[in-house]
């Protein structure tokens, strides 16, 4: 399968070019970093008060849930950006958005 067809594919599947269809992933890396930023900003806020160990304790929790997956969504992003690359599906000058 030739460049042209397997983008004509993609596009035909999910109605989107190749590198927009991985913008959901790479918002998801985002939102979850700055959702573990919002985590641990509580975190350190009520820890050296007498607030609840609850507070402290979801904080916590929530911030490493927020880490791993915006990890793995970031990771995720990456792969599939660099094999649709290696595919010829996204030209390889072309660059990531940050």
């Amino acid at each position: 399968m030739n460049t042209e067809d397997l983008i004509t594919a993609v596009k035909e599947a999910f109605g989107q070019y190749p590198e927009d269809v991985l913008g959901p992933i790479k918002m998801a890396d985002e939102a979850f970093g700055w959702l573990h930023e919002v985590f641990v900003s509580i975190q350190r806020e009520v820890e050296d008060e007498n607030f609840a160990a609850r507070i402290v304790k979801l904080a916590s929790a929530g911030a490493y849930l927020a880490d791993g997956i915006g990890s793995y969504c970031g990771a995720e992003h990456a792969t599939m950006w660099q094999k649709l690359q290696e595919a010829g599906v996204i030209p390889p000058d072309r660059r990531q958005l940050d």
